[in-house]
């Protein structure tokens, strides 16, 4: 085993390609390598989904935190990034698919590895299902009109799953393309709606700078400032978007260049969805009517 790590080692360090580092880590190339760097770094993207995070929870920030809460994201995204940064590390060095399996397995031992890819393939396959029962139940079904109901939902989500597995099987760089394609909108949409908050505020006169430091509705709240109060709850918006980043690691033997495209779609799509995230935040705060939300920000209620 540590003659394996070794090979990785020397493979990175003088710069061979990702499948000649492959063979001296004692590893046969088998998957062929299609994904560009875009994307690699789309994968990462869109399973962290910062369009998902950030109107799914921005409600809960406003009764917990207020709107000054908005700004507990950048907090809550350096703890990711600090850990991006080690998974990158991983990823640069070991560009099998895999990740934590084949890390694991190469670093500690394989009974060590075995562990870890259990849990992984049990969280991603959790994952999974519960993404495309939402989008069964919560999406497709209210827009078409059909009446809620557990077991439509149910057999919706193993038709988009079995749609999933052959796309999947067929073509990996399909796949790439597909999800590129959506993360590029996803970004555009964002971006755009971002803008037009702030071209809103500026043109009407609806709203005020002084939302981004409101407490709002929580401004009497008398545990904030206290363990698992107002202000705490408000991490959620970041901890329960800022995941899955390390997805792009497991199609690292399917990238080009995985030595530099991964590692840097790993760290690149957490600082994305930070920025990102904390404009749209911010625009929406402006936008938003201050009669709301008490306090600092009332006197702009006659807007």
């Amino acid at each position: 085993m540590e003659s394996e790590v070794a090979g990785w080692r020397r493979g990175r360090r003088t710069g061979r390609t990702a499948t000649a580092t492959s063979s001296s880590g004692g590893y046969r190339q088998e998957l062929k390598r299609t994904l560009g760097s875009f994307q690699v770094f789309a994968i990462s993207f869109a399973f962290i989904s910062v369009a998902v995070g950030v109107f799914g929870t921005y409600d809960e920030v406003l009764q917990t935190a207020g709107p000054v809460g908005i700004w507990l994201w950048l907090i809550a995204a350096v703890g990711p990034t600090l850990v991006a940064l080690v998974v990158a590390q991983f990823a640069a060095r070991i560009t099998l698919s895999g990740s934590s399996y084949q890390w694991a397995s190469r670093l500690a031992d394989p009974r060590t590895g075995w562990w870890f890819g259990w849990l992984t393939f049990c969280y991603l396959a959790i994952a999974v299902v519960a993404i495309d029962n939402a989008l069964a139940s919560q999406a497709f079904m209210p827009l078409v009109g059909l009446a809620p109901d557990e077991d439509t939902a149910r057999v919706i989500t193993l038709a988009v799953l079995a749609v999933q597995a052959l796309v999947a099987t067929a073509s990996t760089r399909l796949v790439g393309w597909i999800n590129s394609a959506a993360v590029g909108l996803e970004v555009a949409l964002v971006v755009v709606v971002a803008i037009a908050l702030v071209v809103a505020v500026l043109v009407t006169g609806d709203g005020s700078a002084a939302n981004l430091t409101s407490r709002g509705v929580a401004a009497h709240a008398p545990d904030y400032f206290a363990v698992g109060g107002g202000l705490m709850l408000a991490m959620i918006m970041g901890l329960a978007t800022l995941v899955g980043f390390d997805s792009a690691a497991n199609l690292a033997e399917e990238a080009k260049d995985p030595h530099r495209s991964v590692p840097r779609a790993i760290v690149g799509s957490v600082v994305a969805a930070g920025i990102l995230g904390t404009s749209t935040w911010a625009a929406s705060n402006c936008r938003s009517r201050s009669a709301r939300w008490p306090g600092p920000c009332s006197r702009c209620s006659s807007s």
